[in-house]
């Protein structure tokens, strides 16, 4: 069986997607789905080409035992609309003659949306290769671009609303991050095949390790203070701005925050802070993929916010089944899936953009017991491992695959 993976995001750049695809594409190699990955030139967050692979309009390597093949990408630096447009477009266009020149006939074709503009390939290149289409979902376009305010009820909605459901059509199953997803797809187009594919942690390297007194120092924070982390991206679907806020209701000279990432919003961020003088915050660099474990164990709680829109409700950040694994405290900032999972595992749960909230939970989670806190570690952790270990969702993803290909 051959499988490509068509996707703008991919390591070695660091995200939510691109360390959940890469994960599956070496699951199911091992499992013997000979995977191939078309993908961009890796620019993301900062909006620059990595310096190893500027220059290049084409190229191919190996990660993990996976082919991986890049074309180029106009990267954007800015959060504007039109340059984001011209970068998602870039890559649509460039994607199309990598696979007539570098990818040979495949069986499936796996499109990660979003960015939905990815489907116009999708659909020329599964024509092309004569495969079928898999439509992956980990977020709702254009209705979540809607509800975060990057377009405008209109004509141009309208288009992408038709395209999207064009795609779900057209494609042999759509596989969907979360329940909502799934619902709302197969209540808009009912004659798409839908699967629920959730998101998962890798058990294997997700474990609690030990705390590190040579960690705070190096990054400036107090040995005595109580360090609440945030590590991920900082966009507007996070909304970091309510821990800045919540961080302002708590004693300075107990708490400390850090932020590490990166993303459209970090200047700003940054700059609220200064301007509120607060020197209990840090902003930090991204860690990478394989030390992330050792940096969420050096939190003495973490922090998962979401903007407050009804279309998180749905959300299920991947981060915070990290956490459960490392046995992190962390408080939810949201409601729905995402805090129904968040409380079944142990985790505190407060409203979106309500630091006064936040800052109690912040407050509750630091007031248990060690006997409290280990117990919790280790519900958590029992809780992913029955059922978001990340092995059990490749091998469930292998199943259907099979499944769908015996019926042609």
């Amino acid at each position: 069986m051959k499988l490509l993976i068509l996707s703008q995001y991919y390591p070695p750049e660091h995200g939510a997607p691109q360390n959940r695809l890469h994960d599956l594409a070496v699951r199911l190699n091992r499992l013997g789905v000979e995977i191939t990955v078309l993908t961009a030139m890796p620019n993301y967050p900062l909006g620059a080409v990595f310096p190893a692979y500027r220059g290049k309009l084409l190229c191919e390597e190996n990660i993990d035992g996976v082919r991986v093949v890049r074309s180029w990408i106009f990267p954007a630096k800015t959060k504007r609309s039109i340059p984001q447009l011209l970068s998602y477009f870039s890559f649509v266009f460039s994607s199309i003659p990598a696979a007539f020149l570098r990818i040979g006939k495949t069986d499936y074709l796996l499109c990660e949306s979003p960015p939905i503009f990815l489907g116009f390939s999708a659909v020329i290149i599964s024509f092309m290769k004569r495969a079928k289409l898999i439509m992956n979902i980990s977020d709702l376009w254009p209705e979540s671009a809607l509800q975060l305010g990057l377009i405008k009820r209109g004509l141009i909605f309208d288009i992408l609303e038709s395209f999207e459901l064009f795609l779900y059509r057209r494609s042999t199953l759509v596989s969907c991050q979360t329940e909502g997803i799934a619902d709302s797809i197969a209540k808009r187009a009912k004659s798409a095949k839908t699967l629920f594919f959730p998101n998962g942690v890798d058990l294997d390297l997700f474990k609690t390790q030990k705390k590190s007194a040579e960690f705070r120092k190096k990054h400036g924070i107090p040995q005595n203070s109580i360090l609440v982390g945030y590590a991920g991206n900082h966009g507007r679907s996070q909304a970091l701005s309510q821990i800045i806020d919540a961080a302002r209701l708590l004693d300075p000279l107990k708490f400390h925050f850090a932020f590490f990432g990166d993303g459209a919003e970090k200047n700003d961020l940054r700059s609220m802070a200064e301007n509120f003088g607060m020197s209990n915050i840090l902003f930090l660099d991204s860690f990478p993929r394989n030390d992330m474990p050792f940096l969420l164990s050096q939190f003495d709680l973490a922090v998962v916010p979401l903007k407050n829109i009804p279309l998180f409700d749905g959300a299920r950040p991947s981060k915070m089944f990290e956490l459960m694994a490392c046995g992190v405290p962390f408080v939810f900032c949201g409601r729905g899936e995402g805090a129904n999972i968040a409380e079944k595992s142990g985790a505190l749960v407060s409203a979106p953009e309500n630091p006064a909230e936040l800052a109690k939970s912040i407050t509750a989670i630091t007031s248990r017991s060690e006997a409290e806190k280990n117990d919790c570690a280790l519900k958590a952790r029992r809780f992913v491992e029955d059922f978001f270990d990340r092995q059990k969702i490749a091998e469930k993803f292998f199943s259907e695959l099979n499944s769908t290909k015996s019926k042609q």
